[in-house]
């Protein structure tokens, strides 16, 4: 009986020290943070032209990540290009951006699912990469000076969309 508790008090040393370790270590993967300059990048848009962000100081631009294959990307594309047509008339923009997929299927379910804002492809993943990405869907809202004021991971609801946006307004 004393061996067996002595090897679980072991075990339950080496796992919390293996814990302790790993939340201690640097995390390349995680999310830009609030209030850090949102990277710069420019991107050939769909519908032809290029985006440079670092162009479009002075507006609050929300960046949505999507994904063709990301089922819960579908779910709020409608909440998206709602709350792009109720804010364009205030200075705010809206960028959507293809990750990990190719230019013919985020084409496809921009149309499918009814999504009009400007759309271009992170063709290298750099873009994924310079914010941080580890999931889709994801949204940054940039405020006017180009800083990232706050970044979701997973579906934005309207009431998020609306209340981050009005923030920075």
């Amino acid at each position: 009986m004393l061996k067996f508790k002595s090897c679980s008090f072991v075990l339950a040393l080496l796992l919390s020290s293996l814990l302790l370790v790993q939340g201690c270590s640097e995390d390349t993967t995680a999310q830009k943070t609030a209030m850090e300059t949102a990277p710069d990048f420019e991107m050939a848009l769909f519908d032809g032209g290029n985006f440079r962000l670092s162009e479009h100081r002075g507006k609050v631009i929300v960046i949505n990540f999507f994904a063709s294959w990301c089922v819960s990307c579908g779910e709020e594309t409608p909440l998206i290009e709602k709350a792009a047509h109720e804010y364009s008339p205030q200075s705010v923009m809206f960028l959507a951006i293809a990750v990990d997929d190719t230019e013919k299927k985020a084409k496809a379910f921009m149309q499918k699912m009814g999504l009009t804002i400007p759309a271009g492809l992170d063709k290298t993943g750099k873009i994924k990469d310079a914010y941080g990405l580890y999931g889709m869907p994801t949204t940054f809202f940039i405020d006017k000076n180009g800083k990232i004021s706050y970044s979701h991971a997973g579906v934005a609801t309207a009431e998020l969309l609306k209340h981050e946006i009005n923030k920075l307004l």
